[in-house]
């Protein structure tokens, strides 16, 4: 029978630490070289839109950063400013005419230089058909639930699918194989910082004291959830634009971590303010401190882009609160 002595017990908690502490290094460095890769790309296809913008005009956000990101950012945008503000990205088309409000476009300033295509994504702008192939071919574009009106559809190829026909568009389609190929690997190096992550997520929007948005199918959130090999803790129905408004009472009985998103319409730190106000405080997750906090700074029905952004974010916060975790529990 091995004897234990006081010296033994130290060196074996000393063993210990040092093992997790390695655990805990090499899951910090996977997801720095992660995020330096996405860092990159991101500098990467700001540098190449000042030479090679497109004759296009689109009104929605996940075709704009798509072809951005592959390199040709279009000429046009409706809502730039209100998208802007959304996703905290101020500048993010420095060389997009802005038409105004998204569903109110200026077609009269667009009339006056008129782009080879007009792309919308459908069922938004549908009414508007009519005045806008009067000035340019119009090209559509189903984004999530509404990609197939069966629902028999993968959001993420529906993504990659958009990616590659506005490569083709702009015929520029190794530009945009070289950048799904380099999204993917950058996915895949985030799924792999989230190996100790066995707690279903709850991705929710605090609206006020008694109401919050969850998402989920048919979202960038419920999107990356299931390409990061994450569980949504939210098995209810979901709308067409894959969330759902809830009361607090709804949430009460799901066991999950909860990942609350920080409205870029509200106050700094007024998540943190709802959380110590009224019902949410209650919340089991609340109580035991499992959740976090992660900035809404992409597009909830974007492409690419806004998924690396909000995987970005959602990984980081994710592997800081379990080494936070790791820590408490030595």
């Amino acid at each position: 029978m091995a004897l234990f002595y006081p010296q033994n017990t130290g060196m074996i908690l000393a063993y210990q630490k040092k093992t997790l502490d390695r655990s805990v290094r090499h899951k910090s460095m996977a997801l720095l070289i992660a995020l330096l890769i996405s860092f990159l790309m991101g500098n990467a296809s700001m540098a190449s839109e000042k030479n090679s913008v497109a004759p296009l005009a689109t009104f929605d956000f996940a075709i704009a950063e798509t072809l951005n990101a592959i390199g040709h950012p279009p000429k046009f945008l409706s809502g730039l400013e209100g998208y802007e503000t959304y996703s905290r990205q101020e500048g993010v088309l420095p060389h997009a005419t802005n038409l105004g409000y998204r569903h109110l476009p200026n077609l009269e300033l667009l009339a006056s230089d008129p782009p080879q295509h007009i792309l919308i994504s459908p069922p938004a702008h549908v009414s508007l058909l009519p005045r806008l192939r009067k000035i340019a071919e119009v090209k559509e574009y189903r984004l999530y639930r509404y990609a197939d009106s069966n629902g028999n559809h993968n959001d993420w190829e529906t993504i990659e699918e958009l990616t590659r026909q506005l490569g083709d568009l702009v015929e520029d389609p190794d530009a945009v194989e070289h950048y799904i190929e380099q999204a993917s690997r950058h996915f895949t190096s985030l799924k792999q910082a989230l190996t100790d992550i066995d707690s279903p997520l709850l991705v929710v929007r605090l609206m006020d004291e008694r109401h919050a948005r969850v998402y989920g199918e048919g979202s960038v959130e419920g999107m990356m959830l299931n390409r990061l090999g994450l569980d949504n803790a939210w098995q209810e129905d979901l709308g067409r634009w894959g969330m759902t408004t809830v009361g607090a009472t709804s949430l009460f009985d799901i066991d999950a971590k909860l990942v609350f998103l920080d409205s870029p319409y509200g106050p700094d730190g007024g998540v943190r303010q709802l959380l110590s106000d009224g019902q949410w405080r209650h919340l089991p997750a609340v109580k035991q401190g499992r959740y976090t906090i992660i900035p809404v700074n992409y597009w909830s029905w974007g492409g690419l882009p806004a998924a690396r952004r909000f995987a970005d974010n959602l990984v980081s916060r994710l592997t800081e609160s379990g080494n936070a975790s790791a820590n408490t529990s030595q």
